[in-house]
């Protein structure tokens, strides 16, 4: 193996790379739980839009853009321009564009700047992170293959056909041993086809359900089962099967990533969490955990942080003189895209990418660097328990090449370590007395979520891959109510913006929800338009799944 997908994913596929004719070829490797190693899907459209992509650097000066025709020129360049910033206030933040360790030597050389702020909290894993420290004191998975000792699996809105294609490889051998799969989820995607038993279960309601289990198993009190499942959208023969299979069998519980982009999300894991732990399954309860856990952090000192929802507004306001983004496209992905749009317009904007994006739109000063396939680099799964290493495989420079060179040019000392230690993994210990339940928020109008799609990662698509799936699910009968029939365009309308989609009617979502893909241009207007900045829970995360909107044909 000389290679492997460090996106952000949970799968960490491991890679054999080759390059014949001129042309680089890829093929999976295998774990002991999966022994067809195999390379998801979305893995050719990252090679397709960031190897040898012809994208150059360029700066905009006297309102005019001037694009390098080498990288060294750019790179020198940039490093003039941060020199006279060096004393001034700087807003740096850092994406998933790669979640391999060595991207954090950007935090290092920017957290060497005087007056240089980073970000706290953030868009992805956060509140569900919170939740495992504040149960267990630690984020940590079981072996993966314990699930070959379940009984029943029960896999809480993960949509693993889309965001995890190794464990729904894994699920569907562990499906013809004999396990039993139960996945619940608000819209019927590609994975409740695989599950024995689907439950439509109402948004941000799952720890609903599992406070219902603990109630009816006699593990907690004051709670009325029927309201709980009535408004989860659980029958009750469905939660009775739930109840018998953990009556009578081992049962693994597998977290999905969407559960913690609710308000109440941080409360769905712990409640997931005590389900697991009292009913004799913490050593099959599954969330997701660093890919940088194993290893020793670099030091690095910022002058202070920026709360993730107050990005946008503080940018926009003025409060800093430069904004550093790396790896990210806020823009398309972060909450409330008119704000992003505005604070960009009023903040000088650095950004440094592997690919044009419609935050690099924004840009002064674009630097292009050869992404993950130029960068040595090594991690862990987020989910899974591997870890993989890597040698550089394109010749374009990578992240680390161009922080070296910036830093011997700015006579800032830094070192790029090829050694890291290794840190002793802290056991899971459950920590946790009683919990409150946090009840969903409802309200009149339709509840927002989006959903990842099987052919795109966040938003790295190629040009006019949103071209078919600019579209809205909503049910059959709330469609008839508004007068809107399939394919009608239809107008979302929330708190800080709206956009157009195209209505598609399906049974296949809960009444009163509607869901979109995520992070693509919409027909009119971009999807978090109508997406207000919000925190969950845990106060660390954002919320973008809790949001409720108005709809109208267009």
């Amino acid at each position: 193996m000389n290679f492997f997908c460090s996106k952000d994913c949970p799968d960490l596929c491991g890679i054999e790379s080759e390059k014949i004719d001129g042309k680089y070829t890829f093929k999976g490797v295998a774990e002991d739980w999966s022994k067809t190693g195999f390379i998801c899907s979305k893995f050719k459209v990252f090679a397709e839009r960031e190897i040898a992509n012809g994208i150059n650097s360029w700066q905009v000066a006297g309102g005019k853009k001037f694009l390098y025709g080498s990288s060294k020129h750019a790179v020198s360049d940039l490093a003039t321009l941060l020199n006279d910033y060096k004393d001034k206030k700087i807003l740096y933040m850092k994406g998933s564009g790669s979640l391999a360790y060595n991207m954090c030597y950007w935090d290092v050389f920017f957290a060497k700047f005087e007056n240089c702020w980073s970000i706290s909290g953030g868009p992805c894993d956060d509140t569900a992170a919170d939740a495992q420290i504040a149960d267990f004191g630690t984020q940590l998975n079981p072996d993966i293959m314990n699930l070959e000792n379940a009984d029943t699996i029960i896999v809480y809105g993960r949509n693993v056909a889309v965001c995890s294609q190794h464990l729904y490889s894994y699920l569907k051998k562990l499906k013809k041993q004999g396990k039993v799969i139960i996945y619940t989820d608000p819209v019927e995607t590609k994975t409740a086809k695989l599950a024995d038993k689907f439950i439509m279960i109402n948004p941000c309601c799952d720890g609903l359900l599992a406070c219902a289990l603990l109630t009816e198993l006699g593990h907690v009190t004051g709670h009325d089962v029927d309201e709980l499942l009535t408004r989860a959208n659980v029958s009750r023969d469905d939660f009775d099967f739930i109840i018998d299979r953990i009556k009578t069998g081992k049962v693994a519980h597998i977290e999905g990533m969407g559960l913690q982009r609710h308000k109440n999300g941080m409360n769905t894991f712990q409640w997931i969490n005590k389900l697991a732990v009292m009913t004799g399954s913490e050593d099959m309860l599954y969330s997701g955990h660093s890919s940088k856990r194993q290893w020793a952090n670099q030091k690095k000192k910022f002058k202070g942080k920026i709360h993730v929802d107050k990005i946008a507004e503080v940018l926009a306001n003025g409060e800093f003189d430069l904004f550093v983004n790396v790896a990210a496209n806020p823009v398309m992905t972060f909450p409330d895209t008119n704000k992003w749009k505005e604070a960009l317009s009023k903040t000088k904007t650095l950004v440094i990418d592997t690919n044009n994006t419609e935050t690099s739109a924004f840009a002064d000063f674009f630097l292009k660097v050869g992404g993950m396939f130029a960068q040595k680099d090594f991690m862990g799964s987020y989910f899974f328990g591997q870890d993989y290493s890597r040698e550089k495989l394109t010749k374009e420079m990578s992240d680390t090449e161009v922080i070296k060179i910036l830093a011997d040019e700015m006579k800032i000392p830094l070192k790029i370590k090829e050694n890291v230690a290794r840190l002793t993994q802290t056991p899971r210990r459950y920590q946790t007395g009683d919990i409150e339940l946090t009840m969903p928020e409802t309200s009149d109008k339709f509840q927002l979520i989006t959903s990842s799609h099987h052919s795109y990662l966040n938003s790295q698509i190629l040009p006019v891959m949103e071209k078919g799936l600019q579209v809205m699910h909503i049910h059959p009968s709330d469609a008839e109510k508004l007068g809107i029939k399939d394919g009608d365009d239809i107008k979302a309308i929330g708190e800080t913006g709206e956009f157009v989609a195209e209505a598609l009617l399906t049974n296949g979502i809960t009444e009163k929800t509607v869901m979109c893909w995520k992070n693509i241009p919409m027909k009119v207007g971009f999807l978090n338009n109508a997406i207000p900045n919000t925190l969950t829970d845990s106060c660390n995360g954002l919320n973008y799944y809790t949001v409720f909107v108005d709809l109208e044909k267009v």
